[in-house]
């Protein structure tokens, strides 16, 4: 998991039910998906719950390599589910690397 991914998802986390969850740093239980408008980054924890909810506050945005992305994420059995879209562009393991940079509120 990249740095702001970890930031991302901490955000994510402390707006929600699931504030005192810890993540493991452990990229054995990490999986990245690109799905060509975007990326899923699946984290398994057993600390999660199995119920789903949905992370979407608050509301992330920004660029990712240079291309207008967003962020929000998914629980359930036990997994966390980071999904980055983009509105119209591909997103590449090239742009990842690039990092991201948050718009400005």
């Amino acid at each position: 998991m990249k740095e702001f991914e970890r930031k991302i998802i901490a955000e994510l986390l402390e707006e929600s039910e699931l504030k005192n969850i810890a993540l493991s740093d452990a990229a054995d239980n990490e999986v990245v998906e690109f799905s060509g408008a975007g990326y899923f980054l699946t984290i398994k924890n057993p600390s999660l719950p199995r119920h789903r909810i949905v992370l979407d506050s608050p509301d992330i945005r920004g660029k990712l390599g240079g291309i207008d992305v967003g962020y929000l994420a998914f629980v359930e059995n036990s997994e966390l589910m980071l999904e980055c879209y983009s509105y119209d562009q591909e997103i590449l393991p090239k742009h990842r690397d690039k990092g991201f940079v948050r718009n400005a509120t």
